[in-house]
């Protein structure tokens, strides 16, 4: 292997850690964004049930 050889393996490995994180870190968007959706929809059901309680109450 001269040089050359060695300076494109070298590319080729860096290109191929940079997608790799890359996917990583899209995955780990669509996760956070999929956990933080069901989280504000559990609040909303919350604040939901508190309001009907607090109807309860008045009644």
């Amino acid at each position: 292997m001269d040089r050359r050889d060695i300076i494109l393996l070298i590319i080729g490995v860096w290109v191929a850690i940079a997608s790799l994180v890359r996917m990583m870190r899209s995955r780990r968007d669509f996760l956070l964004a999929k956990v933080k959706e069901q989280f504000d929809a559990h609040r909303r059901r919350e604040a939901e049930l508190t309001n009907a309680e607090k109807a309860n109450r008045r009644a």
